[in-house]
């Protein structure tokens, strides 16, 4: 009888007579939900333009950086070259002055002995003697006056070299170079330290007077091919600080044997 009974109940539910009524499936009655996903594609948009332009500004910053360093190292030897040109010229004006100064000393001591002379003979007349006491004080004023020339011009000189010592020893503490000059206007000397032996040096003169640079001595001698090639880099690019880093790994790679 119970058999009976769950037949007909199974029945009843699959009938054609209860089909419009029975409850539907379980997919079809849940409800819609929405997960965002148009949001998050719009976000991920907007985040990755706002990091584009984050890169593009990065790298705006960087090359603007180096074009700043470029030309603070292009100022830096302008003044540097300025700087050994002048001390060339006061050395030579100063060579000049002393040696005329000499030459106006002997004149007045020629001058006082003439004038000695002559008043030991008594053979000298009150207006001649004024005439060569008045020429006398006129070489001591003109000596004096070339003598506060030349103190000026050394003063001068020192107050330029305060200056640029701070850019000098940023050169020789920091990047273990020092800059001097070669003895002849228009040549500098470069010499590095630290390289592979704390106390060897290695150096070379380059020379500044004409547009293109050219390397004229160096110790240890480096390959010619080398060398050549990264005065050519300076003669192109015109970045100084680059090809001081360039002879500085040149003299790196000679010490080390490479």
């Amino acid at each position: 009888m119970a058999l009976e009974s769950s037949t007909t109940t199974t029945a009843r539910l699959t009938s054609p007579a209860y089909g419009r009524t029975e409850t539907p499936p379980m997919a079809t009655a849940l409800p819609s939900i929405d997960f965002g996903f148009e949001s998050l594609k719009e976000r991920m948009n907007q985040f990755t333009i706002r990091f584009d332009e984050f890169i593009a500004q990065g790298r705006h910053r960087i090359l603007q950086d180096k074009n700043d360093f470029e030309k603070t190292m292009a100022e830096l030897k302008d003044q540097q070259k300025n700087l050994h040109t002048q001390k060339d010229a006061y050395t030579v004006k100063e060579q000049e002055i002393r040696e005329q100064v000499a030459r106006e000393t002997d004149e007045m001591q020629a001058t006082m002995n003439e004038l000695a002379k002559m008043e030991r003979k008594g053979s000298m007349g009150d207006e001649y003697k004024a005439s060569l006491l008045v020429q006398i004080e006129e070489t001591k004023q003109a000596i004096e006056k070339k003598r506060a020339i030349r103190s000026a011009q050394r003063q001068q000189l020192a107050q330029q070299q305060s200056k640029n010592a701070p850019e000098l020893a940023f050169w020789e503490d920091h990047l273990g170079m020092r800059i001097d000059g070669a003895g002849v206007a228009g040549h500098l000397k470069i010499t590095y330290t630290h390289l592979s032996d704390p106390d060897q040096e290695s150096w070379f003169v380059v020379s500044v007077m004409n547009r293109d640079y050219e390397v004229l001595k160096c110790r240890p001698r480096l390959n010619e091919e080398d060398l050549t090639l990264v005065v050519d880099k300076l003669n192109e690019t015109r970045a100084f600080s680059a090809f001081l880093k360039d002879m500085r790994q040149l003299f790196k790679n000679a010490a080390q044997g490479a």
